[in-house]
């Protein structure tokens, strides 16, 4: 039988690895004054009604030659759909933007309640259509852009677009 100390002793002991298991910490630091969250979120912002998303710039298959490998690459889509927002300007989790994910497994994020992560050069949040990304090196490239709500989770149903091309 446990005395009540022994049971106080491993209700702390339980307390502190719940503790560390559930603490945030950063996943890729692109700046020191950046904080992943790694924890799922709680909900996903229902997919809009009549929502078009497709890539434009670059297309499927396209290589794009000249390009020095200190040059930036500009992306944009095509987006037909409610106003996107800033993160600085979303106040309910159906406050939509755009995230660009070059060359990183969006899979893990299309479907899921994963946030998408804020700390990764490759990973570029956007209330815009357009972005650009600097140092995209010589090889071929993979480009999926998802729409996400406020908490940076992809819409349910996702709503998703993703091609190859190549760098010269």
């Amino acid at each position: 039988m446990q005395t009540p100390t022994t049971r106080r002793r491993l209700g702390l002991a339980l307390a502190a690895v719940l503790a560390a298991l559930t603490t945030a910490a950063p996943a890729h630091a692109a700046t020191s004054n950046c904080t992943e969250t790694l924890g799922l979120a709680n909900m996903a912002a229902l997919k809009p009604a009549d929502v078009l998303l497709a890539i434009s710039t670059p297309r499927a298959g396209e290589t794009l030659a000249n390009i020095a490998p200190t040059d930036s690459v500009a992306f944009s889509v095509d987006y037909w759909g409610p106003r996107l927002l800033s993160a600085d300007s979303a106040h309910a989790v159906d406050d939509y933007h755009l995230v660009f994910i070059l060359d990183e497994d969006a899979a893990p994020y299309i479907g899921t309640l994963q946030p998408l992560p804020v700390c990764d050069s490759h990973v570029v949040h956007s209330a815009s259509t357009r972005v650009t990304i600097e140092n995209v090196l010589h090889g071929t490239h993979a480009l999926a852009v998802l729409l996400v709500g406020s908490n940076n989770v992809s819409v349910n149903p996702p709503v998703a677009a993703r091609v190859t091309f190549t760098v010269r």
